[in-house]
């Protein structure tokens, strides 16, 4: 949603509406305090996954490729 505030595609308080190709739906807004976005969120969702990173200490890639 910062995205798209930033893209000019959503503004203060207008509401986002996302629908999946499963018919769950999710709506957001965005709203701007003290220079900061606070983003709202209405929807529900289920777990269906738990998972455990294991993060070798001699791999150099463990937390990403970086500059």
């Amino acid at each position: 949603m910062a995205c798209l505030f930033a893209d000019g595609k959503l503004r203060e308080g207008d509401v986002w509406r996302q629908e999946s190709v499963i018919g769950s739906v999710f709506e957001g807004s965005i709203h701007q305090r003290d220079g900061e976005l606070f983003p709202r969120l209405k929807g529900s969702a289920f777990v269906s996954a738990d998972s455990c990173l294991i993060l070798e200490e001699n791999d150099p890639f463990r937390w990403g490729i970086r500059e």
